[in-house]
């Protein structure tokens, strides 16, 4: 999306009023499974294969997964009202088919639906996107302390975040998991998508160091992917710290791993053996469009991509990842795009993430 259709976007998209003056969504309840995405009884996209050879276990595993979906709210209020016949809950099923759906042979899944915040949050010229996220954070803390308490049965987990939920994860991670008992049990955090600057890490978790091998444990694994060469769009962005919200600059070195070799290195890679991108595919879906409010009702499935060659390479000056060859090549048609993959953040790497996921867990077990 070009700086033009941006910003025809956030005007279209900007709230009617002020945080302060707008009516929010009630907290919800999740003693009540209707307000989670996903959990290992409920049927969903987050059992989705690309293979059906592949092995599928959607309960009894050893290790749960409390996943953060990212934004899919795109309608003029600040926080979404979390109703099933929306649009953005439509993003968030598919978001579960996409991305999480890589823990579904190794995790019992769990996933809350939360009061997200609008896309527009990250381009307020004032505090209310940070408050709109405070909301949205207010969910994540609720639902993952129900999840410990009734759910997690003192078990290792994982957690997986992309995007808004990132940011979400990074806040809970450092305040609320960090030197406590939870920290301990805590396999990993993929925090994708969302930057963590390099000169900031220390402050926000000084207690969980940076992953550095594709076996370390207790560790935490970002990445923010990119076409060789592209600068992003948005020069500044929120970023929560434990002293306050901030404004970071998008364009600073920020920390990443390479989903190829796990490894933070500067040198190109190859796919390992393990690699497999993969898209959701409808025939009655469009993916690029983000006005529409209601769901489409359209049948989706995970799919393999249709090429699969491409390489990759942590940025020295940004830490963005950057990717080239004949998959990126092939994307580059897709309409809208800019050079950007970060909707592709997770899907690119799909195959070595599912791996790593085990490699860890069997790291740490």
């Amino acid at each position: 999306m070009d700086d033009e259709k941006l910003d025809k976007l956030l005007e279209y998209i900007k709230p009617l009023n002020s945080f302060e003056n707008t009516e929010h969504p009630l907290a919800p309840d999740y003693s009540n499974l209707d307000n989670w995405a996903a959990y290992p009884e409920k049927d969903g996209q987050q059992f989705y294969l690309p293979d059906s050879s592949l092995p599928l276990n959607k309960n009894n595993n050893d290790v749960d997964v409390f996943y953060i979906h990212p934004t899919g709210f795109f309608e003029k209020t600040w926080n979404s009202f979390m109703e099933k016949d929306r649009a953005a809950y439509e993003r968030t099923e598919m978001m579960l088919g996409n991305q999480v759906s890589a823990f579904n042979d190794s995790c019992n899944i769990y996933a809350p639906e939360y009061r997200q915040a609008t896309y527009y949050s990250y381009f307020a010229k004032n505090s209310d996107g940070m408050l709109a996220h405070d909301l949205a954070f207010e969910d994540i803390l609720n639902s993952f302390n129900y999840f410990i308490e009734n759910f997690n049965n003192n078990k290792p987990f994982i957690i997986m975040a992309h995007s808004q939920g990132a940011l979400h994860a990074q806040r809970l991670i450092s305040k609320y998991i960090q030197d406590t008992k939870l920290q301990k049990r805590m396999i990993c955090a993929y925090v994708i998508g969302y930057m963590i600057p390099d000169n900031l890490y220390e402050e926000l978790f000084p207690l969980i160091p940076k992953s550095q091998s594709s076996t370390d444990t207790n560790c935490l694994i970002s990445w923010s992917t990119v076409v060789e060469g592209f600068k992003r769009q948005r020069v500044r962005t929120i970023f929560w710290t434990p002293s306050g919200w901030t404004i970071q600059y998008m364009d600073q070195k920020i920390y990443s791993t390479n989903p190829f070799t796990w490894m933070n290195d500067n040198n190109w890679h190859e796919p390992p053996e393990c690699h497999s991108a993969v898209i959701t595919k409808s025939p009655n879906y469009d993916f690029a469009d983000r006005l529409s409010i209601k769901h489409s009702g359209a049948k989706k499935s995970l799919r393999y991509s249709s090429v699969q060659d491409f390489s990759v390479s942590l940025n020295a000056d940004n830490g963005l990842l950057e990717a080239r060859g004949p998959l990126v090549d092939r994307m580059k048609k897709i309409r809208y795009f800019t050079g950007d993959l970060h909707s592709y953040d997770v899907m690119l790497f799909w195959g070595s993430l599912r791996q790593n996921i085990k490699d860890r867990i069997n790291g740490f077990l």
